[in-house]
């Protein structure tokens, strides 16, 4: 097995063995306790650059998880549901926010959608807009998975941009599961409902390796 193997499988394993709960770090053929920090180099043990290492886990989990979604949805429902503007918000296209007056949140979060950018997610017809809820209310997201190759997810974590190869520790328990390619039966869905309970500015992110580093992420305000 070539180093590269080592780093990639190591990985993929910690990934799909932990069911979404992200621990992972950059692996590495050093040692075996070898794991990611704030102050890990840009490029793995194998050689592989931060990107190039976060490509080959996406894919290989995209396909190992495909048929692993709780439910799926019709590419025309998922193009519909990513441009909707959510009930009870106000969206600033100027400032690419979108500001929710009701305690009561529900979005769709779509991750690469046809015709987007790479790395991003699509929140009521913007690109990684700043979402602004007030505090304590209940927030409802409805996660879909649109990238033909890749495995994403959704996660709302304290930390703030520019992001580590690992995005941070989830807050408020809010992440999706990750999901993988999509099926004959449709692009995979998972939901989450958590409760903004403390006042503060968030990101939300793809935890999958490197995708937050590489752009996949926005603002997430709770108001006081």
């Amino acid at each position: 097995m070539t180093p590269a193997e080592k780093v990639l499988g190591t990985a993929l394993a910690v990934l799909i063995l932990g069911g979404g709960a992200f621990a992972i770090g950059r692996a590495t053929t050093s040692s075996p306790s070898a794991s990611s920090s704030a102050s890990a180099p840009a490029e793995s043990a194998a050689g592989f650059s931060d990107n190039q290492l976060a490509a080959s886990i996406a894919k290989q989990a995209g396909t190992k998880l495909a048929a692993d979604s709780p439910g799926y949805l019709r590419a025309a429902t998922v193009q519909a549901l990513g441009t909707q503007i959510p009930s009870g918000a106000h969206e600033n296209t100027r400032a690419n926010t979108i500001t929710f007056s009701s305690k009561s949140v529900s979005f769709t979060a779509v991750a690469v959608p046809p015709g987007g950018p790479d790395m991003t997610f699509r929140i009521g017809g913007l690109v990684n807009p700043t979402l602004i809820v007030p505090s304590g209310a209940t927030v409802k997201v409805r996660f879909i998975n649109a990238d033909p190759d890749e495995a994403h997810g959704w996660q709302v974590t304290d930390a703030q941009p520019p992001f580590q190869f690992h995005p941070g520790q989830t807050a408020f328990r809010a992440a999706t599961r990750v999901l993988g390619d999509p099926t004959s039966a449709g692009d995979g869905t998972d939901s989450v409902r958590f409760s903004a309970d403390r006042a503060g500015s968030y990101s939300y992110v793809c935890p999958m390796p490197g995708h937050a580093q590489m752009g996949m992420h926005g603002g997430f305000v709770v108001g006081s």
